[in-house]
């Protein structure tokens, strides 16, 4: 008994009850947790190279983003379309890879200066001594603050597409 490719993916269940961008914004910020849990809390780089650790959180960001986030969101589709709109650079060919390491990179590089700039408000506002960190780096607000720049940004894209659409 062969079944169809259609059988194996769940019509009715609480997952597939749930709405198109509630699903991609967890699995965006799960995504961005795991890259954090594994590289920012598995290689032990030491505080002196936060930009050794932004870049190679960056690297991984960009690699995930192109290879597990984006794939995995084009495979929930069924037909119509409905992940893409979540997603900032989607191509099978090669072009899509260094502008995601790029993407990585930058988004890398907001989240450390989001941490850093809590921590200097914080420490003003509680006129600690410096270099006193009150909120340390951990997957969950890395994966939080990684989904919402990521987000920013395939907002500001749609944005954009939507006016050169409307433009024409």
């Amino acid at each position: 008994m062969a079944g169809k490719e259609s059988d194996y993916r769940s019509k009715r269940g609480f997952i597939a009850g749930l709405p198109v961008w509630l699903k991609a914004l967890f699995v965006k910020w799960w995504f961005g947790g795991a890259v954090f849990y594994f590289i920012g809390w598995g290689l032990f780089i030491q505080s002196s190279d936060q930009l050794d650790l932004t870049l190679v959180l960056g690297i991984a960001l960009g690699l995930v983003t192109d290879l597990l986030i984006n794939r995995a969101l084009v495979f929930f589709e069924n037909g119509r379309d409905d992940y893409r709109r979540y997603i900032l650079c989607y191509s099978r060919r090669f072009f899509s890879l260094p502008v995601n390491l790029i993407y990585g990179a930058a988004l890398s590089i907001l989240v450390s200066y989001t941490y850093h700039f809590i921590n200097l408000l914080a420490q003003n506002v509680s006129a600690s001594p410096a270099g006193t960190i009150f909120i340390g780096a951990e997957p969950i607000l890395y994966g939080l603050f990684f989904m919402g720049y990521d987000m920013l940004a395939v907002g500001v894209k749609n944005t954009f597409k939507h006016r050169s659409k409307s433009s024409r």
